[in-house]
């Protein structure tokens, strides 16, 4: 063979391999296609339990893996504002389907290198993965609702049964002519704790229904020096609050919400005013006690806003600041009298603030609860007691998505 004929031989061979290896199949261009078996599936940032979630999707859906790293499967999600980016989720949560046959070769053709690799094609996520709503808005694809448990403070004004304590103890002050060392100390702050069910409607809106519980009293003693006799004055004004809420909840952010409802409020408020006057010893001091409770409900509303911080797949903890408007009147109960002498009657009724005198031109505000509208000497102003339960309420909750 001489030596043309020898180099144009050899050329040819080097064609006939080259077409070969561009056409011929290549083991890794196909990806690893996953059906989810779990009831739902992380995708997350990172292989990583504890890295955030980037998407989810529901039994049945069907992904395809770039590799897989470890127990984790690297996979493509699309973002919500347009294009990919890389996921993992866990080997245990997906199985591996057989991939289809693969399409016959074609007759090796002499062709620029890109018309070869069918690995540039990547599949997008199947139909049912655009239904599953993005992380960002609050509300993930099969979430049915949260559970949340609160804790917290609630400050109210309160208003006529605070003046009722303080006005009394300005009552006797003019009535005995005295001069008063001490202060009443008004019932404004309570502890609250509670729970709420949030209900997902649509992606980053809820619903959501609750009920608490606030408890507070406050308690003061007031001595009276001088004057017609020394004496001491106690009183214990309490308020306990039951409001059932229904609202509505907004996700702008991923983890900062509004919220705006209307709350129904059973509520229960007490007092107790002693008055004591000091004997020779103990035995004979005298005293006389008015003990009250009356109980009332009525509507008002709360607007407030929150801020979550996920510390697990399905926990999060939270914070609430809110307002709440609860003011009504027609309080009805029960006042008990009692007497160091051990007399003690009862009297049922209607809760009345009353402007009283002691016959100067000074009257003080008094809340007793009586059968019928005060009609004696010295009552100058009668309705009926009214309570001011808006305040500021700031709560810390522990969230659990189901």
């Amino acid at each position: 063979m001489t030596s043309r004929k020898r180099t144009l031989f050899f050329l040819g061979a080097l064609a006939l391999l080259s077409t070969a290896v561009w056409a011929g199949p290549r083991s890794g261009d196909a990806g690893i296609k996953l059906r989810v078996t779990a009831e739902q599936a992380n995708v997350r940032e990172k292989p990583d339990i504890v890295s955030a979630i980037l998407q989810q999707f529901p039994e049945g859906a069907t992904l395809e893996a770039e590799r897989k790293e470890g127990e984790w499967y690297a996979v493509l999600v699309e973002k919500e504002g347009g294009g990919f980016v890389l996921g993992y989720i866990h080997e245990s949560l997906v199985a591996v389907i057989e991939p289809s046959p693969a399409p016959p070769q074609k007759e090796p053709v002499k062709k620029e290198p890109q018309a070869a690799q069918p690995v540039e094609v990547k599949q997008e996520p199947r139909p049912a993965a655009p239904q599953v709503p993005p992380a960002s808005k609050g509300v993930t694809g099969r979430e049915k609702f949260s559970l949340v448990l609160w804790i917290g403070g609630r400050r109210a004004e309160v208003g006529d049964l605070n003046d009722g304590a303080e006005g009394l103890a300005r009552y006797y002050e003019s009535r005995l002519s005295a001069v008063a060392d001490g202060e009443v100390d008004p019932v404004h702050f309570g502890f609250l704790f509670g729970v709420e069910v949030r209900i997902p409607v649509a992606p980053g809106f809820y619903l959501a229904v609750g009920a608490g519980r606030t408890s507070a009293e406050a308690s003061s003693t007031v001595n009276y020096e001088g004057g017609s006799s020394e004496a001491v004055y106690s009183t214990q004004p309490a308020v306990r609050m039951t409001p059932i809420s229904l609202a509505v909840m907004i996700y702008p952010l991923r983890f900062v919400y509004a919220k705006a409802g209307v709350d129904f409020t059973l509520a229960r408020c007490a007092y107790l005013y002693r008055l004591t006057t000091p004997g020779p010893n103990v035995q004979e001091e005298s005293w006389q006690e008015w003990d009250g409770k009356a109980t009332s409900s009525g509507f008002g509303y709360q607007i407030g806003f929150g801020v979550e911080w996920p510390i697990a797949s399905f926990v999060s903890l939270v914070t609430e600041l809110a307002y709440r408007y609860s003011r009504f009147d027609g309080f009805e109960g029960e006042n008990l009298y009692r007497e160091s002498t051990g007399y003690e009657s009862s009297e049922a009724g209607t809760m009345y603030r009353i402007e009283a005198s002691t016959g100067g031109p000074a009257t003080f505000p008094l809340v007793f609860i009586r059968n019928k509208v005060p009609t004696e000497a010295g009552v100058m102003e009668v309705r009926k007691a009214e309570l001011d339960l808006s305040g500021y309420s700031l709560k810390l909750g522990l969230s659990i998505r189901f």
